[in-house]
């Protein structure tokens, strides 16, 4: 199948997004800081969203009248291990040989989106932040690189509060939202169930650090966090999908605008081989293996009978591609 979204590519501007050799805020803490601190979803027939070229880390394409930019926080890599904790390393070299990949690879890119509609100015997820992994915290100096100050942000939704989802909305610098103007909307089962007394002493021993580090982000932001209803617009045009599971409070988003659509899934469909060959899988990072096992059925089929064209958090850059039925599953193609 030759994707739609191939064709209308049109030519995009861009500062370099390594931005030269400038004092960027994410430099400074990386050379400098240690020396002074120590739903319903029916739909019309599918339209192609039209895109543009990707320039190292800003990709941007327009859905009916929303432009869409996909800014990269960088990447990191899953040990094997973890996210497929119940399958024999035979098995999964077994899949992969399947599909034409030589090795097993489970690298994750980070896929952070910003989202423009009318007057909004919509960021979905905020990436690692520079306390995380080492080789996340692109995104504030892209943003920059972009044009879009962070204090022309008017929204910021969260599909849920694992660290390289939205560490990324603390400023280093103060402590503070890195974005003063937005409204900050998560829904009420993700934030409660971070917020629950004694939640790390019931994680697995490895998860029980990140998970303090996000009480206490979300600690410090609740008061600006807005509960963030389920099935219904968050702003016009962008419906929240419930996708329980990866974690309880999970979303997807669906974009809707002139008859065009774009599935912006955050974790319910990580990895481009596992996913979608094998969504029955446990995946080490899902709290409710069961419910994420559902939602993944659910929206793979939504994906492939409707034929919306998906963006996923963290497949392969810069994330956009198509759901297929294949053999007794599905496989994701990208565009």
């Amino acid at each position: 199948m030759e994707p739609d979204a191939r064709r209308g590519h049109v030519l995009l501007t861009s500062q370099d997004s390594e931005i030269g050799d400038r004092p960027t805020r994410r430099k400074i803490l990386q050379y400098g800081a240690s020396a002074f601190f120590g739903a319903n979803l029916a739909l019309s027939p599918p339209r192609s969203p039209q895109a543009a070229a990707s320039v190292r880390g800003l990709h941007t394409l327009t859905v009916g009248q929303a432009k869409v930019t996909i800014i990269s926080d960088g990447k990191f890599n899953f040990p094997q291990a973890f996210v497929l904790p119940d399958r024999k390393p035979a098995e999964i070299d077994a899949l992969f040989s399947k599909v034409g990949s030589e090795k097993p690879s489970f690298d994750a890119e980070v896929n952070v989106v910003l989202i423009r509609m009318a007057d909004r100015l919509v960021l979905v997820d905020t990436g690692g932040g520079t306390e995380f992994l080492p080789t996340l915290g692109r995104f504030p100096d892209l943003l920059q690189s972009a044009g879009i100050a962070s204090e022309d942000i008017t929204d910021v939704v969260f599909t849920h509060a694992h660290p390289d989802h939205f560490w990324g909305v603390i400023d280093p610098f103060d402590g503070m939202s890195r974005f003063p103007n937005a409204r900050l909307h998560m829904t009420a089962g993700e934030r409660d169930y971070w917020l629950k007394p004694g939640l790390e002493r019931s994680v697995p021993p490895d998860l029980a650090g990140v998970t303090l580090g996000t009480q206490r982000r979300l600690s410090t932001l609740k008061d600006q966090v807005e509960e963030l209803p389920l099935g219904q617009e968050i702003v016009p045009g962008l419906l929240s999908v419930a996708t329980p599971g990866h974690t309880p409070g999970h979303i997807s988003l669906h974009l809707t605008s002139q008859g065009e659509n774009l599935f912006l899934g955050g974790d319910v469909l990580i990895h481009p081989i596992v996913s979608f060959a094998e969504p029955a899988w446990r995946w080490g990072a899902d709290v409710d293996w069961p419910d994420a096992a559902r939602s993944r059925a659910r929206i793979l089929d939504m994906l492939a009978s409707d034929q919306i064209l998906l963006l996923g958090y963290h497949l392969p850059w810069p994330g956009l591609g198509r759901v297929e039925r294949h053999d007794s599953a599905y496989r994701w193609i990208p565009v």
